[in-house]
């Protein structure tokens, strides 16, 4: 049992002082108790309950493990699409390319040596 503080002897002094009486015992509680026995009690459950959860439940994740996967994963690209692409890719990587000397890239990055 846990130990009051010791700031705390007042609330124990008031407790002790103003407990309820114990009531007292029936003297046939020993009987009912012994009466109720017989009565309660339990009898063995089967654990096969919860198993028959057990296959729906792989079969649903398997189900969706193959939905997810379908959904996930990209479809492949079009010969049309790749073309497109390649011709974008090609075009955008021209205009990167540019031997002026007053480009995007060489604006930022010239050292001024005044």
């Amino acid at each position: 049992m846990t130990q009051f503080p010791h700031d705390d002897q007042d609330l124990v002094n008031f407790l002790r002082e103003h407990r309820p009486p114990v009531p007292p015992a029936s003297p046939d509680l020993e009987q009912q108790i012994l009466q109720q026995i017989p009565a309660s009690v339990v009898k063995p459950q089967r654990h096969l309950g919860r198993l028959w959860l057990v296959s729906p439940v792989v079969a649903a994740s398997l189900v969706a493990a193959v939905v997810s996967y379908r959904v996930l994963v990209p479809p492949k690209p079009s010969a049309a699409e790749l073309a497109t692409l390649e011709s974008f890719m090609e075009s955008n990587w021209q205009s990167t390319k540019s031997d002026r000397a007053d480009s995007y890239i060489l604006h930022f990055t010239e050292v001024d040596t005044d």
